[in-house]
């Protein structure tokens, strides 16, 4: 298993352990929160995995489901230790920051970053522009200084923080696997400067290379496919108790869904997509044409 790098994951894993209790003793979340006394937001933050657990309140819950197995009760108390951690992401927390002016800056933009350092998988589509993890430094200022609002050192910040999210592919010893299908259109649509372009796609046919990078090209040719209202991401996580969950990008918010069917629709979706692109041979060779070409 990947070492867990962040506090996402063993929050979630808490919180899918309180939630099972409390079912198991047939409690809602309202009479738990009111015979610990605490509102009822924070039990349901503690049960989905968004609030930052505390140790004297994972105690409570644990005596009121009745839980008395030591060693269950040491596990989930050292799932809350690791969930109280800060990445290091937070050194960023500057443009991380909730801004309701700009849209590249959601509420729970923050928690994305989260769970893409404790993903093992990603599996993505893109149909405008490269997936952040494969932008070049060039490629990504262009990019966030054309939507972002913010100030040229916020946005030299913003960069930073995207180039920084790529250790996962290129410097962690257990790297993050990813799988890109780009829609035609981001391969066309020019973003800075030619140069830039250029540099992007080279970037792309060596990323081609690396065992851990998966892209495929949807060329126009298909015509309409199941994906034309947007891109979407599916984060997978090691071992088998934490459910993948889809990513999607909005410019008023991101949205989650973890539900089992949600997810389901998510992949099912990407597979028509992964069968309907090039292969893997035949998309770097229409990106080392578009470069020839650009």
């Amino acid at each position: 298993m990947s070492p867990v790098r962040g506090p996402l994951v063993p929050r979630r894993r808490l919180g899918a352990e309180l939630r099972t209790l409390r079912d198991r003793v047939g409690l809602t979340i309202e009479e738990v929160a009111k015979e610990l006394e605490c509102s009822v937001s924070k039990v349901s933050r503690l049960e989905t995995g968004q609030g930052i657990p505390k140790g004297r309140d994972v105690r409570d819950l644990l005596d009121r489901y009745g839980v008395t197995d030591q060693a269950y009760r040491d596990r989930l108390m050292r799932w809350v230790r690791d969930g109280q951690r800060q990445g290091w992401w937070h050194n960023f927390s500057d443009v991380l920051a909730p801004d309701p002016g700009d849209p590249l800056l959601p509420d729970n933009f923050s928690r994305y970053v989260a769970l893409e350092q404790d993903a093992s998988e990603v599996r993505a589509f893109e149909i405008t522009l490269v997936h952040g993890l494969l932008q070049t430094e060039d490629y990504a200022r262009a990019v966030l200084t054309t939507l972002s609002t913010a100030d040229s050192e916020a946005a030299d910040r913003l960069v930073e923080l995207r180039i920084r999210r790529q250790d996962r592919l290129y410097v962690d010893e257990d790297p993050l696997k990813i799988h890109v299908i780009l829609d035609e259109g981001a391969l066309h649509r020019q973003v800075g400067n030619k140069q830039v372009m250029r540099t992007q796609l080279k970037r792309l046919l060596d990323d081609a290379q690396r065992p851990n990078i998966t892209i495929q090209v949807l060329p126009f040719r298909v015509g309409m496919h199941p994906a034309t209202t947007g891109p979407f991401g599916v984060l997978a996580f090691p071992g088998s108790d934490d459910n993948d969950l889809v990513y999607v990008e909005g410019h008023l918010g991101d949205l989650y869904f973890e539900k089992e069917h949600d997810v389901e629709v998510y992949e099912r979706m990407f597979d028509r997509l992964v069968k309907m692109s090039m292969d893997v041979e035949q998309s770097v060779n229409f990106i080392t044409t578009t470069l020839l070409d650009s």
